[in-house]
């Protein structure tokens, strides 16, 4: 799962007592049978919204319903934001769980400003788009699943720009390195991944 590698302050009652296992609908407490499950369900999820998406506009509630919809077969707190003050990986400290709506609305105020990234070229979208993705890796709002929620986010994001994104040929551990640099505000690696995943629609 995401979850792997992540730091949290205190205890938020997101696990079963004793483990690092995230509570579940399915009530698995096995780590490797609950990755598969989610993977699975995820996966027949983002399918869904593949073939069906549901973003008319995009701002934070987008964002947390794009959540809900991948994860409310698995957790309670689908759509819902984090719990708690720090989340941390490795070095990478992401936003204060008390800032995250004041620091949401602030980013999607200013994708609001720029039209959704409409009416771009490909290099100047592909700019914008990776620097958003930096902001919103950032922002980090919910407990698991954060990568998946925004890459479905920009994905519904590109569709209503007139362009296509498809990480399918992208390795994924190369978009996690792209991602963690992107956070320290460094794009260079991102805008590469982009541009060979982002096309015209």
């Amino acid at each position: 799962m995401e979850d792997h590698g992540y730091t949290y302050s205190g205890s938020e009652g997101y696990c079963y007592p004793g483990t690092d296992i995230l509570k579940n609908k399915l009530n698995i407490k096995d780590d490797r049978a609950l990755t598969i499950a989610e993977r699975e369900i995820t996966s027949l999820k983002m399918l869904m919204l593949y073939n069906k998406p549901i973003a008319s506009s995009f701002n934070f509630g987008t964002l947390c319903a794009i959540h809900k919809t991948i994860f409310e077969d698995i957790y309670e707190w689908a759509g819902n934001i984090r719990r708690g003050d720090f989340f941390s990986k490795g070095s990478s400290i992401f936003c204060r769980g008390q800032y995250i709506i004041e620091s949401a609305d602030i980013i999607m105020e200013n994708l609001l400003k720029e039209g959704f990234l409409r009416n771009l070229d490909k290099i100047s979208f592909i700019e914008k788009t990776a620097y958003y993705m930096g902001e919103v890796n950032a922002l980090h709002p919910f407990r698991d699943g954060n990568g998946r929620t925004a890459r479905e986010f920009f994905r519904q994001l590109s569709l209503n720009a007139s362009y296509i994104l498809d990480f399918s040929g992208t390795e994924k551990e190369e978009l996690l390195t792209a991602d963690i640099e992107a956070f320290y505000g460094r794009y260079d690696r991102l805008i590469k991944i982009l541009e060979k995943a982002i096309g015209m629609k």
